[in-house]
């Protein structure tokens, strides 16, 4: 467990992110993004869990490598799409869409 809390990570990355080397930086704001999300189940959970699952499977994934993945792939693009956007996904089609957007559609 980290000694400083979210918001004390989230300040000091902040502060320092200029004195980075690479991408630690980034990685290290993911990283605490990702434990945020952890930390809360998405708002999809109960009404349709398994709509990660059926994206992967929509993108060529087989059933069992869907079903295996779809709990890591979901909090990882929950992630992305909050540090991307600066707000939580109200809805996996928020995902999609973002993906659409920015991942399909980028060049």
């Amino acid at each position: 467990m980290n000694a400083l809390t979210h918001t004390e990570r989230a300040q000091f990355l902040a502060t320092v992110q200029h004195l980075g080397q690479g991408e630690e930086i980034q990685e290290a704001a993911l990283r605490l993004v990702i434990e945020l999300e952890a930390e809360h189940p998405a708002p999809w959970a109960e009404t349709d869990p398994f709509a990660a699952e059926r994206y992967l499977a929509s993108r060529g994934a087989t059933p069992k490598a869907a079903a295996s993945n779809a709990a890591e792939f979901e909090l990882q693009a929950r992630a992305l799409y909050t540090l991307a956007t600066g707000k939580p996904a109200q809805s996996f089609q928020d995902i999609v869409d973002w993906f659409k957007a920015h991942v399909d559609g980028a060049e």
